[in-house]
């Protein structure tokens, strides 16, 4: 796969070939390198894309931006304190420092972004396909919910695709996963190994209503339209009352889309970087 090329922006990239977030993070850099250069201030900085949390190639507290994502620890970089900025995904368990910022996930790159359909286009009304593992109390609950994979709702047979497989990245095609969530109107989100979990905006990019479980505190969740829960158990009971309101599935379904567009999409993400950046530089001069 070819770097990604940036034009009027210093970057290092340092994520191993074929990373899921090439996509997300490339493209916010290039709106990025857009309002910088209309700022004047593009070349005040390098950039440093990477996937480690304990070395960098330079480190400069003065020029020096990390992209830092794949830490599934929500550890807080050793090379914080050495740079002028860090933006990072999993927002770390402990008290971060002055100079560090959370931002989304976003979404893999092999996911494409397929045309909306309006909830009563959708043929299915829940989904869920991913790993087994550390979603032992979300399957259990699922059981419960729609025994055999089946269920009712006003008389008529719920349309219920839940996967489980036993190995990573064992289910659907990329390709196959987007359009069956472009089909769905619920999509499923329980936590893996970390909070933060593609699928998560993946199913609000394609416009559904996403339930998942409580997320750790950060700017782009303060609002949105995400269900979440704090345990599993009973969450049938929310997906009927949901689906049992066709105005409010058709709402959700448009307010997750827009949450997506204005506070996770690379767009949305490049104009909370390029603000903190400015800000810091002001608060430094």
């Amino acid at each position: 796969m070819t770097l990604p090329v940036f034009k009027d922006l210093n970057v290092l990239w340092e994520l191993p070939e074929n990373w899921c977030e090439w996509d997300h993070i490339g493209e916010t850099l290039q709106r990025v390198s857009h309002h910088l250069v209309n700022l004047g201030t593009a070349d005040r900085f390098v950039f440093i894309v990477t996937s480690m949390g304990d070395q960098l190639p330079v480190a400069h507290s003065e020029r020096t931006v990390v992209i830092q994502t794949s830490d599934e620890g929500h550890e807080i970089p050793s090379y914080a304190g050495d740079v002028f900025m860090v933006f990072k995904n999993y927002r770390p368990f402990d008290p971060a420092p002055e100079n560090l910022r959370v931002i989304p996930l976003g979404c893999n790159k092999d996911v494409p972004d397929l045309a909306l359909r309006s909830m009563p286009e959708r043929p299915v009304d829940i989904f869920f396909t991913g790993w087994d593992n550390h979603r032992e109390s979300f399957f259990t609950a699922v059981d419960a919910a729609y025994p055999a994979g089946e269920g009712q709702l006003g008389g008529r047979d719920l349309t219920i695709d839940i996967g489980r497989q036993k190995d990573f990245r064992s289910g659907m095609k990329p390709e196959d996963y987007a359009r069956r969530l472009a089909e769905t109107k619920i999509a499923l989100s329980p936590r893996g190994v970390s909070h933060e979990t593609f699928r998560t905006y993946e199913a609000m990019r394609a416009g559904c209503i996403v339930i998942a479980n409580r997320q750790l505190p950060a700017w782009y969740l303060d609002g949105w339209p995400v269900i979440e829960l704090d345990d599993w158990q009973g969450f049938g009971k929310i997906v009927e009352d949901i689906l049992g309101d066709e105005m409010r599935l058709q709402d959700l379904s448009e307010q997750n889309r827009t949450w997506w567009q204005n506070y996770c999409s690379p767009e949305a993400v490049a104009h909370y970087v390029v603000r903190e950046l400015s800000l810091k530089l002001m608060q430094g001069e």
